[in-house]
């Protein structure tokens, strides 16, 4: 197995002291350079892996709830500079890898002790079949807002429980309903645990989550029931954190939004997002860790100027359901980001679509300037997608830029089903660990087997740049008809095992390439 984010760390042990003191006081020391994060009620610590930065320990959690290979732990915390990081090993291990190996960090190995120094970065430590560690580290966070501001509200002065013992998406409701436009308009949760059902975030306010705070949904699919509006997409009406027709909405801090996802799924056969926007523009998603969807963890629909960064999705695999526990999604966006993200799911890292040919009576809001970047990924599905629905008339001008493919089944991918013409899209600085043996897919011919699609859409001008991949595989270019064809494939410094691709006959990929392709340049 791979993993992979970055990893960076700094951990001075007196510091570190004030820093924890800073975060449970929900103030934050400008001097202290790094800020630890305290474990929440009913939070299991891992018995495998033990964390420290600069001799300070870090909370490790295991995702007990996750099974089978998506079993995980990670450790996250914020940092300023480097730091030196020690991960003790309960078991015994034969070889140890550090992802992504892009960022060249150094690891010593002395017994069962693995050191290393890194700064800010999302990271993965596999050791040889074991349960996989993820190391989070945060920048810190830059003015931060603080309990005693002038515009801030702390949920705790309406009598929420912390502890996770009672329903509270009543009272927190409240609270956010009364921030929107308020003089108080950022709304505080220190550290604790939620529990909640749906939340409706409101336009002009904030909600910061600090560092050990946790909005954990409720196991009652009935408590996602508390209000009505935006797309049904595959029965997904739901979600635990709603935007819906906002503006200057903002979601930010160390904390966590928890779906419940596995239990609801598994147990309820409910599906429902962790974050669900619609219909809304000037939003900021800032800091959080969102992890454990029962479906799509992430969706913006039919938004614009959406930013959403440092960004870490913690998914499972679904057991026995057809659910799809993808990353973000953005689908019928125009002009949104994802930035500096770890993107850990059952299914598609990133997948843009179109979704719908007409929803609410109104006609697709065409895909255009959609930029992921730097974004590490792990998934035995799909690391970069544009599809599969492709409806509506054009998606243009979509980047996946300085990405690390960790594990895929299928790399970088293009689903053209539908009807759009998808042009201009660019795939660069991308580095490929494990494709699962398919690097790069375009194919606009395939009839997908959980719905109907007529194929007509046009794929012309993509790009792929400085993109190597370690490992053999295939490269598959499958145009519908002469109508409906792909041209103007362009591969620019584009290396398989090594060895950089000059043309279609380089033995390192398995080509396949029919009639309704044209213009395939290499350089």
């Amino acid at each position: 197995m791979f993993l992979a984010k970055r990893l960076m760390f700094t951990f001075a042990f007196g510091v570190s002291l004030l820093a924890v003191r800073a975060t449970k006081a929900e103030s934050t020391a400008e001097s202290a350079s790094l800020w630890v994060y305290p474990a929440y009620s009913g939070a299991v610590t891992s018995t495998l892996y033990s964390v420290k930065a600069n001799g300070t320990e870090v909370f490790t959690e295991k995702m007990t709830k996750f099974t089978g290979h998506m079993q995980v732990h990670y450790a996250h915390f914020s940092a300023a500079d480097t730091v030196n990081v020690t991960v003790e090993v309960s078991e015994d291990f034969k070889s140890h890898i550090l992802h992504p190996e892009s960022r060249k960090i150094a690891t010593k190995r002395e017994g069962n002790t693995i050191s290393f120094t890194s700064g800010p970065n999302y990271l993965i430590l596999e050791l040889d079949d074991k349960e996989l560690l993820f190391i989070l580290i945060d920048s810190p966070e830059k003015n931060p807002p603080k309990l005693g501001d002038s515009n801030v509200k702390n949920i705790m002065d309406y009598g929420v429980d912390n502890q996770g013992n009672t329903l509270e998406t009543k009272k927190i409701q409240s609270a956010i309903d009364a921030a929107s436009g308020a003089e108080k308009n950022i709304l505080y949760f220190p550290p604790g645990k939620y529990l909640v059902g749906e939340l409706w975030l409101k336009s002009d306010m904030t909600v910061y989550l600090a560092g050990g705070a946790v909005l954990f949904g409720s196991a009652n699919p009935a408590d996602f029931n508390t209000g009505n509006g935006g797309v049904n997409i595959e029965g997904m009406q739901h979600a635990l954190i709603r935007i819906l027709n906002c503006k200057n909405t903002k979601l930010i801090g160390r904390g966590v939004i928890d779906g419940n996802g596995r239990y609801l799924r598994s147990e309820r056969r409910f599906s429902a997002a962790v974050l669900k926007m619609d219909n809304s523009s000037e939003i900021l998603v800032d800091g959080i860790i969102s992890r454990d969807s029962s479906y799509w963890n992430t969706i913006p629909y039919r938004c614009s100027n959406i930013t959403i960064k440092n960004y870490k999705v913690i998914n499972s695999t679904p057991e026995s359901s057809p659910n799809n526990t993808d990353g973000v999604n953005y689908t019928e966006c125009v002009d949104c980001s994802l930035y500096n993200a770890f993107l850990y799911c059952g299914d598609d890292c990133m997948a843009v679509k179109n979704e719908n040919a007409v929803y609410d009576g109104k006609p697709t809001m065409d895909i255009k300037n959609i930029v992921h970047e730097k974004v590490v990924t792990y998934s035995c599905v799909v690391g970069c997608k544009i599809g599969t629905k492709t409806e509506g008339k054009s998606m243009d001008n979509v980047v996946f830029r300085d990405i690390d493919v960790i594990k895929a089944g299928r790399a970088l991918v293009i689903d053209a089903y539908d009807t759009a013409l998808i042009t201009n899209t660019v795939f660069e600085n991308i580095r490929i660990k494990d494709p699962g043996g398919q690097i790069i897919v375009i194919e606009g011919n395939k009839v997908p087997a959980w719905r109907r699609a007529v194929n007509q859409s046009i794929v012309k001008d993509t790009y792929f740049r400085n993109v190597s991949c370690e490992m053999e595989g295939l490269i598959s270019l499958q145009g519908k008809d002469a109508e409906h064809n792909i041209t103007g494939v362009h591969f620019d410094n584009v290396t398989v095992a090594g060895k950089r691709l000059a043309s279609q006959d380089d033995p390192a990929v398995k080509w396949t390439i029919n009639e309704f392709v044209g213009n395939v340049t290499f350089k």
